[in-house]
């Protein structure tokens, strides 16, 4: 027992928040056999819908130009021809979708790289190991005391767990929806070339931005939870081998159960910031 209460002091003052390395890489580099799987997909299921699609915009396009054409020969060569390069512009984004796809990763990465670098606190201090600093007296308090601890300490761990758990999921959940969005890469940017369908690539777009902005979201929401842990909890939070610990844990209760909620809030939070970033919220 006085084992789990100093494990759980530990991980209440320290900074685990779930395994968020993954963030830092790529889709390709993170499962290359799923991001592979996208790509077949794309190549072989999705590329002829698209070569279909765009033949009937370009038509579409031509025909629309056409109409416009009324006896002037020199307007009329204008006309086609703009038209001609814009159907040709539409071709170059629809045949390379996945480097477009690759340069919003590659954004992404770099931003979440960045982030991740950066030293917030949070990851040590004289807080930060308050269960060691504590086993000595813990041993000491006896049965009925370091019963009471383990069960007051149990919901603020839990709810610390499921920070780190969640974390965890939204990491799988975001580079999965990456995968399936890419596996239509080619598609909605054939919408392109029209002026009532090319919301459809734009709104294609945003969203796989957005879902690429959602990595660097948790990169920042774990940060701002360390440096919660190391500023606020860590200056409030303090044992000094005087105090009694039955006192220490009560008084310092709500301190241990705000910062994992406060995670929780901001990994939840996630999907709608980077919506608001890419216009979307």
């Amino acid at each position: 027992m006085e084992d789990a209460i100093v494990a759980m002091l530990n991980a209440l003052s320290g900074a685990a928040a779930g395994n968020t390395d993954d963030l830092l890489l790529s889709p390709e580099q993170y499962n290359s056999a799923l991001y592979q799987a996208a790509i077949t997909i794309h190549n072989t299921a999705v590329k002829p819908i698209t070569a279909i699609v765009l033949s009937i915009m370009f038509v579409i396009m031509l025909a629309s130009s056409s109409t416009r054409v009324e006896g002037d020969r020199e307007l009329g060569v204008r006309i086609i021809a703009a038209t001609m390069f814009k159907c040709a512009l539409v071709l170059v984004v629809a045949q390379n979708a996945v480097l477009i796809l690759n340069a919003i990763n590659s954004i992404a990465t770099t931003i979440a790289s960045t982030a991740n670098s950066v030293d917030v606190g949070g990851t040590a201090g004289a807080g930060s190991q308050i269960g060691d600093a504590m086993r000595d007296d813990i041993a000491d308090a006896g049965m009925v005391k370091q019963l009471g601890m383990l069960v007051i300490l149990l919901i603020p761990f839990i709810v610390a767990e499921v920070g780190g758990m969640l974390a965890t999921v939204l990491v799988f959940v975001r580079f999965l929806q990456l995968y399936m969005l890419s596996a239509f890469a080619s598609l909605p940017l054939a919408f392109f070339g029209h002026e009532d369908t090319k919301q459809i690539g734009v709104g294609y777009l945003k969203r796989y931005a957005t879902t690429a902005l959602q990595g660097v979201m948790l990169i920042i929401a774990v940060k701002l939870y360390q440096a919660l842990l190391g500023g606020w909890l860590g200056n409030s939070v303090h044992y000094d081998g005087n105090t009694d610990m039955w006192n220490f844990v009560i008084s310092n209760f709500g301190s241990f159960l705000v910062a994992p909620a406060v995670l929780i809030l901001l990994l939840f939070g996630s999907n709608s910031l980077a919506k608001a970033i890419v216009g979307e919220g």
